[in-house]
């Protein structure tokens, strides 16, 4: 374990190293192992906490809800001609027992079911954050998995049009609920230096679940081995109802839920051999609500206005514990409001902030129109513009059109060959398209966010001039190697960033609001183009791709001068810059020193990458 600490936000080794020193003057040390068995001043801060093995398979372990998401799409991407035949039962289509082998469709029938998988997605993504907040993050996956496992069951043993629609409406709604608490729960238990890594795993998990989604589908040709392909995501619920509960809960869940003790036993086991105390303190202030009540003094986060008299309120045996922390005899006493008070050991500047904060009422969770309209603690409205316009993207960049082979530019190229090719296309198109994630999963913490998001909204900008030129003037190779470029630079970052940013950026008393307005903002992108694309393709197909490059473009530009880089900044950090208002992050050109050389010209080219 390195004793130097990585630098945060662009600060140099020195003045992190110097900034560290000072924290553990002023924090009390919380270590996960017994204080005799180790040397308390070779303790690293938790903020900059490494690879750990518990954080990794937790992940793994949440990753399975959203496998279930790609999965229940990429079973249906091939199974109008493979495992549901659009025809009423005839001599063809025997039963095998008390189910048929073949469900009669309609087209109309068969559209409504595919389709309403995107709608329970949507009804899914509004409760999330209202679920997570109930009962807790890993509960309410816990519980999901259960809604998931009922939606599998409905559909594999489905024998009516209706009844298999049900089953999709069902799963669809599991899948908007995990779409909201899986990127929650991990971006909260991630540590801060790699959670770029740790979010990543949500569109790596996406892409998994399409790609061995539509292999079993088109491998399911006969009798009844459809209805397992359908069925299969309750296996992967099943393994997440017996493991997770094995889990910790998140620890800022836990602060917010006023379960002090708990949410330090979880803290120190996510961060077990790190010093937990710095991270305590911030987890502390991103909490809209917090009492303190070992120096009598309420803090508040619906007033920032410091005083000087809350200081000489705290009585004088008060200070004397607080003077005693390094000792380890004292405790403050945390007591949030309703509930009875904790001893705990916490951050000793968690006094500090108390007096220097007090207000006179407490508030509540913020919710979305809170958060919109800028009426919380911290004006978010910047950085939550920022959230929506990312997740709107994904959907606007065009990728939908080109994964699913059912509508799509990849069957209108291979259809006449052969009526397999194009989904046989898309799974290969899904299979070249891991690399890209893995890479990114390398670059995420190194390169940062602006630097990938610029990266592949100016490259798909990019594949769509290529794809509609190819469709315009040919030839078709052209395409389709443009179709695999620019799947495979979504998968450098606009696919993958959106989703785990929200938690970087926006604190934990509106992460639930946040997150439930974005991702039902997805699922409705997602409804919208899927009934957009085929009335375009009708009337102007060719230009179907122009439109996809002028958002991508758009896009290009809105992140360029809007969205902060958040690589290693704590949450705290990154509201304090750049809450308010919406307004430019970028950072100017600097001039030409004074030899007349380029040099500051080029050092400013980068800046517009880390602003």
């Amino acid at each position: 374990m390195s004793s130097e600490p990585a630098a945060v936000c662009g600060k140099d080794s020195g003045e992190q190293s110097a900034q560290h020193k000072q924290s553990r003057t002023m924090y009390p040390r919380v270590f996960a192992v017994d204080l005799h068995d180790v040397d308390g001043d070779r303790f690293q801060d938790s903020r900059q906490a490494g690879f750990s093995w518990y954080v990794l398979t937790t992940t793994l372990l949440v990753s399975l809800s959203v496998i279930s998401i790609g999965w229940s799409f990429g079973v249906v991407n091939v199974s109008k001609s493979i495992i549901c035949q659009i025809t009423p039962l005839g001599p063809g289509n025997t039963h095998s027992g008390e189910f048929p082998n073949r469900i009669p469709f309609s087209n109309s029938a068969w559209t409504i079911a595919v389709g309403i998988l995107a709608v329970g997605g949507f009804l899914g993504a509004l409760v999330s954050g209202a679920i997570s907040d109930s009962i807790g993050r890993r509960n309410a996956l816990v519980v999901n998995n259960g809604l998931c496992l009922a939606g599998s069951v409905l559909m594999g043993t489905a024998t009516t049009a209706v009844h298999f629609t049900l089953g999709r409406f069902v799963i669809g709604i599991a899948c908007g609920v995990a779409s909201g608490v899986a990127n929650t729960y991990v971006g909260e238990i991630a540590p801060l230096k790699w959670h770029g890594f740790y979010g990543s795993f949500f569109q790596l998990s996406i892409v998994i679940g399409l790609l061995f989604g539509q292999l079993a589908a088109m491998h399911a040709t006969g009798g009844t081995g459809w209805r397992i392909v359908v069925a299969f995501p309750g296996v992967f619920s099943l393994i997440q109802i017996a493991l997770l509960p094995l889990r910790v809960e998140s620890p800022r869940y836990l602060l917010k839920a006023h379960h002090i003790n708990e949410a330090r036993h979880a803290l120190l086991t996510l961060r077990r051999g790190y010093d937990v105390a710095a991270e305590w303190q911030e987890s502390l202030l991103s909490l809209d609500v917090v009492e303190i009540n070992a120096s009598n003094v309420r803090y508040h986060s619906d007033q920032w206005s410091a005083t000087a008299a809350a200081a000489s309120a705290v009585p004088a045996n008060d200070q004397a514990d607080a003077n005693a922390l390094d000792k380890n005899d004292s405790k403050l006493t945390m007591k949030t409001k309703g509930h009875k008070a904790v001893d705990d050991n916490v951050a000793a500047s968690s006094l500090t902030f108390a007096e220097n904060m007090p207000v006179e009422r407490a508030t509540h969770v913020s919710g979305v129109w809170q958060t919109l309209c800028g009426r919380t603690r911290d004006d978010l409205r910047h950085l939550m513009a920022c959230c929506i316009v990312l997740m709107v993207l994904q959907q606007l960049s065009g990728i939908s059109a080109i994964l699913f082979s059912d509508s799509g530019v990849v069957r209108d190229i291979l259809d006449p060959f052969s009526p397999l090719s194009a989904p046989w296309t898309c799974v290969v198109v899904c299979g070249t398209s891991l690399p890209a994630i893995f890479l990114c999963l390398a670059c995420v913490d190194r390169l940062g966010r602006r630097a990938l998001l610029l990266g592949s909204l100016g490259g798909m900008s990019v594949c769509c001039v290529l794809i509609s030129a190819g469709l315009f003037y040919g030839p078709n190779s052209m395409v389709m190697a443009a179709v695999f470029l620019c799947y495979f630079v979504f998968n450098m970052g606009a696919g993958i960033v959106p989703w785990f940013i929200i938690s970087e950026v926006i604190p934990s008393y509106s992460l639930s609001a946040a997150t439930t307005l974005c991702c039902s903002l997805y699922w409705v992108m997602s409804i919208a183009i899927g009934l957009m694309v085929p009335l375009i393709e009708n009337i102007v197909p060719q230009w179907l791709f122009v439109i996809f490059g002028c958002f991508t473009l758009a896009g290009f530009l809105l992140v360029m001068l809007f969205v902060p880089e958040t690589m290693n900044c704590p949450i705290t950090e990154v509201v304090k810059k750049h809450s308010g208002n919406i307004h430019v992050v970028v950072k100017p050109y600097r001039r030409l020193n004074a030899s007349g050389s380029i040099g500051g010209t080029s050092r400013s080219l980068l800046e517009l990458f880390k602003c």
